[in-house]
């Protein structure tokens, strides 16, 4: 690494004005300049240039799939992929974790049997928490700050939030209890302590999990939609009370999910519409929850998703999302799990799709197909283990 620019009319900049420009770059290609000189790495690497580049990365959080294999852990895959760069990276494999039930949410993977678990995305170090007082697998899993943190589109804050389990369900003795209604749990890790809140309500079926229900962080609430029933319900993070259940359902919606997106909630979801089947957006009022469209994916991309000679070919799609950015993709195999993504103009709300590339090959079969946005820190990776992250996404552009 040389102590100067290759550049010489860089090295005349002021330091002020060479952040500015670094700042526009995206992560992957900052990676790669942290090593062309002493200079750029200084830069790079202080604290102060990891927050200017935050405006940047929240408004194009990374969508991070990972695939499990369902005999070999070995072939477990992790992908992430950089909206601003419109990179795919393959992601070193993930350490085995202590638990089962493998769950991601917003920068954090989950175990919740036979104990609760969780690690960072970037780091993959495993912590044990006290055991839930009601073990149970697949259930919502929401990642929150206390006070005005509550809001999940901020996403960089520098405490150590805490955790929401809603849902899920219970075994007794092998079997599957369906008739439990299990009560929210909050975590507090300075405690390392769960405290107990009141259930789903009644509305929704005992045994309700993750398959069958979408949830959203906003505004200090944790928003519960039914997939395919489309009764939401949310819970103040502050006051541990459920609102009143209401249903949501557009016309012609066949399942949806709900998703928190900048300053609104969003509703995506497959719809039977006149002139055929679509997938629609739905800007969501959080008040009145009265519904307005604000977008449709165009009939080619739709239709890029899917294998049409299928039946049920539209089934499969699933939907995440944050900050400005939703993605859409097909979490079967026969198609390496294709996804195309929408961008939400912050100044306009004018909606763009564009085709996401296809992933890095290889890619396995995988027996079930985790994913979520998160933004990403500069931070994160520049102080995370180099030789595990940092060159595969530098190499990998």
């Amino acid at each position: 690494m040389s102590d100067h620019s290759p550049y010489p009319n860089f090295n005349i900049l002021s330091v002020d004005v060479s952040e500015q420009i670094l700042s526009l770059l995206p992560i992957p290609t900052l990676i790669r300049a942290s090593s062309v000189c002493k200079s750029w790495h200084s830069i790079i690497s202080t604290p102060s240039f990891s927050c200017l580049t935050r405006s940047l990365q929240n408004r194009h959080p990374w969508f991070f799939l990972f695939g499990l294999h369902n005999t070999n852990s070995k072939n477990n895959q992790s992908f992430a992929f950089d909206p601003v760069s419109n990179s795919w990276f393959q992601l070193p494999a993930t350490q085995e974790s202590p638990g089962g039930c493998f769950i991601g949410a917003n920068g954090y993977f989950f175990t919740t049997t036979p104990r609760f678990s969780y690690c960072k995305i970037l780091k993959m170090f495993w912590r044990v928490t006290a055991p839930l007082k009601f073990s149970r697998i697949n259930p919502l899993v929401g990642v929150f700050y206390d006070d005005e943190s509550c809001n999940s589109s901020s996403g960089f804050e520098a405490d150590v939030p805490k955790f929401i389990v809603v849902g899920g369900v219970r075994f007794i003795g092998g079997l599957v209890d369906i008739e439990d209604r299990l009560a929210v749990e909050i975590y507090d890790p300075n405690l390392d302590s769960w405290e107990l809140c009141p259930p789903l309500p009644a509305d929704f079926p005992s045994g309700n999990s993750s398959q069958n229900l979408s949830s959203a962080l906003f505004k200090g609430r944790f928003y519960v939609f039914g997939i395919y029933s489309c009764f939401i319900s949310s819970f103040d993070l502050k006051n541990h009370v459920w609102s009143e259940v209401q249903t949501l359902r557009p016309p012609g919606v066949i399942f949806s999910f709900l998703i928190a997106c900048q300053d609104m909630l969003v509703l995506a979801g497959m719809c039977n519409a006149p002139h055929g089947p679509s997938f629609n957006l739905w800007k969501i009022d959080q008040n009145s929850m009265e519904f307005s469209e604000i977008a449709i994916m165009p009939h080619n991309f739709l239709y890029g998703l899917v294998d049409s000679e299928e039946d049920d070919k539209f089934a499969s799609l699933k939907c995440v999302g944050l900050g400005n950015l939703i993605y859409v993709f097909n979490e079967e195999y026969h198609k390496k799990y294709p996804a195309c993504v929408c961008e939400i103009s912050s100044e306009s709300g004018k909606c763009s799709w564009r085709r996401v590339p296809q992933l890095p090959l290889p890619v396995n079969k995988f027996h079930k197909v985790i994913s979520f946005c998160s933004m990403v820190s500069l931070h994160d990776i520049l102080n995370h283990e180099e030789e595990e992250i940092g060159p595969v996404l530098a190499m990998s552009d």
